[in-house]
């Protein structure tokens, strides 16, 4: 059976998308970390023949700062939803279901073989438990504003450092087939010799 696009589950940045006044406000905080990570990436990797500009790595950046903006609305929002159940929830049963999924989120980070996973089934059953068990008014709101805290500020330098690192890797995988490469002032070089 193949999979198509409107049976696959919407992403994170689909059901916690980053409205444009968030993005600004994004870019008034973070935007002179992304030039600077940015520019010490591209100075340290300039002999290296690298093909990207220093403003590429900085909408590389930029990108990982909307996602980053996106899975914190989203961790916000799963927080917030257990709150409101363990507020509301009185059945033994369902708190049950609740502890086991709060124990999914809490370990979500765990490596190795026993890593586990809350994913968008274990969201669903959030939402669906949310819809069954919480007063409308009381329920945590998927479209509620970024809240750009300490918390958020760490986990958002957080991620555009891991991301110029992730860059620099890919950067030094590439170097070798990158010494290979005749930029076009050359190729036109090239080019008068062989005619």
């Amino acid at each position: 059976m193949q999979a198509t696009i409107e049976s696959l589950p919407p992403t994170i940045l689909q059901n916690f998308p980053i409205t444009e006044e968030e993005y600004k406000q994004l870019e008034s905080k973070f935007g002179a970390l992304c030039h600077y990570a940015a520019w010490q990436l591209f100075k340290k990797n300039n002999k290296n023949n690298l093909t990207d500009e220093q403003e590429d790595i900085v909408q590389e950046l930029r990108i990982a700062l909307i996602r980053s903006g996106s899975y914190y609305k989203r961790q916000t929002y799963i927080e917030s939803s257990f709150k409101a159940l363990h507020a509301c929830v009185k059945d033994e049963f369902t708190q049950l279901m609740i502890i086991e999924l709060w124990d999914l989120w809490k370990n979500r980070i765990r490596h190795g073989a026993g890593r586990q996973k809350f994913g968008w089934f274990q969201e669903n059953i959030l939402d669906q438990l949310l819809a069954k068990y919480v007063p409308k008014s009381m329920r945590p709101d998927k479209s509620q504003p970024l809240q750009i805290d300490l918390k958020f500020t760490t986990y958002c330098k957080q991620i555009a450092w891991n991301a110029q690192k992730l860059m620099g890797k890919k950067i030094t995988r590439e170097k070798s087939w990158r010494t290979g490469l005749v930029s076009l002032s050359e190729f036109s070089h090239l080019d008068g010799i062989y005619s």
